[in-house]
């Protein structure tokens, strides 16, 4: 995450109580607005962040793993987004999300991490080409930022859609996670 950014601007904590994790998981989903078009767009923009983004961990199995898992989403414009693609992808063009995986986490290796906090890294969204991609698919911009934040949160989970079989598996846990909230199969045009 950007060094100008504090770790707990508009943090959230909460524990998720489901017979698929250990009672206790706690989960820090910290949202930092970087660019208030967000909030102008979605109003709630913080607590569906936190929501999409704790749902999707808990899809992964992380939680039964780890006591506390933690995951900092900037929302953030083209600008911003082009610098950091071009910084660490070698891409010169914004995009539309970006994840930082803090360590080398796989769905193979996880538990060979130590069972205590684990950062699982920071995801940054580009407002101009979400509502863009929004309004070419005809879909809502709420439902397609949900959909990056799920897309994002697995990869810093390790998933990765790379190799087919890899991206059948990844794609079907966001069809699964994306249904949850009423929203068509995005892979489906």
């Amino acid at each position: 995450m950007d060094p100008g950014l504090r770790r707990n601007d508009a943090a959230s904590y909460g524990k998720l109580n489901s017979k698929e994790i250990k009672p206790g998981c706690l989960y820090r989903v910290a949202v930092i607005i970087e660019d208030e078009r967000f909030l102008t767009e979605i109003p709630k923009i913080r607590a569906i962040c936190v929501k999409t983004c704790k749902d999707a961990l808990k899809a992964t199995g992380l939680p039964g793993h780890f006591k506390a898992i933690e995951v900092n989403i900037m929302l953030s414009g083209d600008e911003k987004v082009k610098e950091l693609n071009r910084q660490f992808m070698g891409k010169n063009k914004p995009t539309n999300v970006l994840s930082f995986p803090n360590s080398d986490l796989t769905l193979k290796n996880y538990r060979e991490f130590p069972k205590e906090k684990i950062l699982l890294g920071d995801i940054v969204l580009a407002f101009e080409t979400i509502s863009r991609e929004a309004k070419k698919q005809q879909k809502p911009f709420a439902n397609h930022l949900r959909h990056l934040v799920i897309h994002a949160t697995l990869h810093l989970a390790g998933y990765d859609h790379m190799e087919p079989e890899q991206a059948e598996i990844m794609e079907a846990l966001e069809i699964k996670l994306l249904k949850n909230y009423s929203i068509k199969n995005p892979y489906i045009i």
